[in-house]
């Protein structure tokens, strides 16, 4: 005897699959919504470079995580990406962590304790167990933005399994850069003197959006840019596909997704390039210019099947940055000829950086320690009179705090998880390219700056890795594998 049937074309049975897939689903789309709206914010309390911002985003994120998996656990679900198929990063990652909250530990042994506990106890004359850490607090603070830029790429790699909110989150972030473009060009020429609300005592001749320092807001804008391009690039495939007869078709076709949405994303690429340009970054814009000549090959390798296509899109987008650097492009000579201080002073304070790296190579001397330890090596090869609470080199102040083991160990995992995005470039996909792309940007001017120890950066790129991760061969294939 036949199934009764419902409105909806499905037996009795299946409605009520049919609607927890449906409730599942809209949770999904929730969630998500909600994991843009935090990188949306996360850049407007001055990049999130201060401790309440950092406190408010490990409680949101990890509130959305409990959620999350919360869902999982009620629905029976599954992780969309098993963590089987992450276990490199993710053993990299918790040796990370587990390796911090060692270095803060009281019962390691006393020969891995850093000497200066020591010396304190000899001065007040009362023991102290001391640490490896010189300074437990900033580790735990070091610990915890490194926890919820986890959370974000964990979120990210498990909702953006879809590849529509994978492209969703590309876009996302394109606009979202554009939204901080806009608003950072406008500052610079009416409220100069300004941050949202707050004096603004640097870079006042330099556009930095909401974030304090120019060349932060450089990598920043030039992952908006790099979104803004990959998304055009989507555009443009879309509306011309290989297929078609004849030359003039796809001329017309060009025309069109140039008058419409490919349009859009170049005049979104040209705003996010002007606000980059008007940073005057040298190390920013250079280390832009990588990613961006990056994504061109990148593009490149993608539209073999149709090189003519390729060819004119590309050339637009060649003339958008060549555009934007001819306009805005003054300021950035001017600096190209002065500030020789600032990298003679850079330069002292890699060499004593290091100095601090050998004294103690395989233990560190804590994670996110650089500006206590800095102290106890500066001398008078520094002439700059400045604070220096970073190394302007993220790779020196892992080395110094992680030790080198497990410094080298977290930075082979983020290259395997780039690797692996790099394989899902020939597909369909978008996130793979921005994930690449974004990555040469942010990993070069990291030899030079402290960006991605600002944390809406850095949070911004987890999000895009997780994505592009999602996309690649080794997820989607049931037989990929690490």
């Amino acid at each position: 005897m036949p199934s009764s049937v419902t409105l909806a074309g499905l037996s009795a049975a299946e409605a009520p699959l049919a609607s927890s897939a449906s409730t599942e689903r809209s949770f999904d789309r929730k969630l998500f919504a909600a994991l843009i709206f935090g990188l949306a914010f996360a850049p407007f309390w001055l990049g999130s470079n201060r401790p309440i911002a950092w406190g408010l985003n490990a409680i949101y994120y990890g509130a959305l995580a409990i959620l999350y998996e919360a869902a999982l656990l009620w629905s029976g679900r599954t992780h969309p990406v098993a963590l089987r198929r992450i276990w490199f990063p993710a053993i990299a990652f918790m040796s990370v962590v587990v390796w911090s909250l060692l270095q803060i530990a009281p019962f390691m042994p006393e020969s891995w304790r850093h000497p200066i506990w020591r010396m304190a106890s000899d001065a007040l004359g009362e023991p102290i167990a001391g640490a490896i850490s010189v300074n437990p607090d900033l580790t735990v603070l070091a610990v915890t933005r490194l926890l919820t830029c986890g959370l974000v790429f964990w979120l990210s790699l498990q909702l953006c399994r879809s590849e529509r909110r994978a492209r969703a989150m590309v876009k996302g972030i394109a606009l979202i850069g554009l939204g901080y473009a806009v608003y950072g060009i406008l500052a610079f020429f009416v409220w100069p003197d300004t941050i949202l609300w707050f004096d603004k005592e640097y870079y006042r001749d330099s556009v930095t959006s909401t974030f304090v320092n120019r060349n932060s807001y450089a990598t920043y804008s030039a992952i908006g840019l790099v979104c803004s391009l990959v998304c055009a690039l989507r555009v443009f495939q879309r509306l011309t596909p290989p297929g078609m007869a004849t030359v003039g078709q796809r001329v017309a076709a060009l025309i069109a997704a140039a008058l419409g949405p490919g349009g859009f994303w170049i005049v979104c690429a040209f705003i996010i390039g002007a606000g980059l340009m008007l940073t005057g970054s040298r190390g920013g814009i250079a280390s832009s210019l990588a990613g961006v000549s990056v994504f061109f090959v990148l593009a490149a390798i993608r539209g073999r099947k149709n090189p003519i296509f390729v060819s004119v899109t590309l050339l637009v987008m060649v003339s958008v940055v060549g555009v934007t650097l001819l306009y805005f492009g003054d300021f950035l000579a001017h600096r190209l000829n002065t500030n020789h201080m600032d990298d003679e002073g850079r330069l002292a304070v890699y060499a004593l950086t290091w100095r601090a790296v050998l004294d103690a190579p395989w233990l560190g001397t804590g994670y996110g320690t650089f500006q206590d330890v800095f102290k106890m090596y500066r001398d008078a090869t520094l002439v700059s009179l400045f604070f220096w609470d970073r190394a302007h080199n993220t790779y020196l102040e892992l080395f110094q705090g992680l030790g080198f083991p497990v410094a080298i160990f977290f930075m082979l995992s983020v290259a395997n998880i780039v690797g692996h995005c790099i394989l899902g470039v020939k597909q369909e996909a978008v996130a793979p390219v921005a994930a690449v792309a974004t990555s040469v940007v942010v990993c070069l001017h990291s030899f030079v700056d402290f960006s991605l120890q600002v944390q809406a950066l850095a949070l911004t790129w987890s999000a895009l890795l997780g994505a592009g991760l999602a996309q690649s061969p080794s997820v989607i294939n049931p037989d990929g594998s690490f």
